[in-house]
Parts: structure tokens; sequence; C-alpha cells
């Protein structure tokens, strides 16, 4: 009798942990893959979309420049799962009708919030900063601010790919006492695509 008990006790204790992941079979438990501490490195490359110019005795007026170029290099901390904390340093060019080139490079903290779909991650991304922007041989410093979102693929737990659409608010003022007067200020809207590599550690 009492070898019987024993055997019925290790079968019982065998077969709880087989019974419990059968009755939870159709659940997963979810892990979160990124806490705080985590970070990224990102690299962005793509296409640059000059918009509109608004401000100024002209009101709303077309940009006026071509197609160009964009690309950035991001660095992101994760405060938690969905929430990252960052610093970017970006790059555009464009060109006028004359072929003149505008260089515009900002330099920006951000934020993101993150919303998770395994295998895809959807960051959306709040950015503000400065820009330094050079035309033949006008440079100036302004304020800017980058707000947009990304689809990226977690191809591993380490390496993701993605495509962003981020839109770019460039204030250009100008005082009453600046040689160009305050009549020169103008609000610059522009539209950046990029592709992106991103490698978490």
């Amino acid at each position: 009798m009492r070898k019987a008990f024993l055997l019925m006790t290790l079968i019982s204790i065998l077969l709880v942990p087989a019974v419990a992941q059968d009755g939870n079979g159709d659940e997963e438990l979810f892990v979160p893959v990124y806490s705080l501490g985590d970070q990224t490195l990102r690299i962005n490359l793509g296409t640059f979309f000059p918009l509109f110019f608004f401000g100024g005795p002209d009101g709303l007026e077309p940009a006026n420049l071509t197609l160009g170029g964009a690309g950035s290099l991001v660095w992101e901390s994760y405060l938690s799962t969905n929430v990252t904390v960052g610093v970017e340093v970006g790059g555009s060019f464009s060109f006028t009708p004359n072929f003149r080139t505008l260089f515009m490079l900002p330099i920006a903290v951000r934020a993101s919030y993150i919303f998770n779909f395994y295998p895809f991650e959807v960051p959306v991304t709040l950015a503000a900063g400065v820009n330094f922007s050079r035309i033949s041989d006008n440079s100036k410093i302004d304020p800017f601010v980058k707000a947009g979102g990304a689809f990226l693929w977690d191809y591993s737990s380490q390496w993701a790919f993605g495509a962003n659409l981020f839109y770019w608010f460039v204030p250009q003022i100008y005082s009453a006492t600046s040689p160009a007067g305050a009549d020169a200020t103008r609000y610059g809207n522009f539209l950046e695509f990029t592709l992106s590599a991103l490698y978490h550690f």
C-alpha cells in the first residue's frame, strides 16, 4: 500500500507540469524584450521632400527646392519596454532652381513611444533641437522640431529593419534689428522618408 501511494505521488508530481502546460497551450506568456538601460543605434537614409514656407508679407509659398536626400544617426536608451529617449544627428540637402545647395544639419533630443506587434514595432517619435543651415555663403542656426513614426521588422533580438516618415518644422526667425529685417522670417516645412537599420545592445 505504501509503495502504491509513493508511486501515485511520483506520477502526480511528474504529470502536473505537463497538465499545466497543456492547459495553457493556447496562451503565450509575453516577456518584454527590452528594459531599462537597453540601447539602440540606428542609421537612416532616404529622400527629403521640401514642402512649403509660410510667414512674412507673402504668406504661403512653395519651397522652390528640388527633392533631396536625408540621413541621420540615432542613439536611444530604453526607459521601459515601450519608452525610449535619445539623441539624433542628421542632415539633408536639396537644390534651388539655379543649383545652389541648401544644407541642413539638425541636432535634436528625441523621445519615442513604441507600439509592439511582434515581430513588428511602430515607434512614434517627437524630437526637438537646433538646425544648422547653409546656402551659398549664408549660414544660420534655428530651432528645429521633428515628428513622425517608423515601421520596423525585428529580424532578430539584435537587428531590426524598416522605414520612417517624419515631418520637419524649421522656423527661420529674424529680428527687426537684423540686416534682413523681421519680414524675412519664414517657417519651413519638410518631409523625410528614410529606410532604417537598427541595432539593439
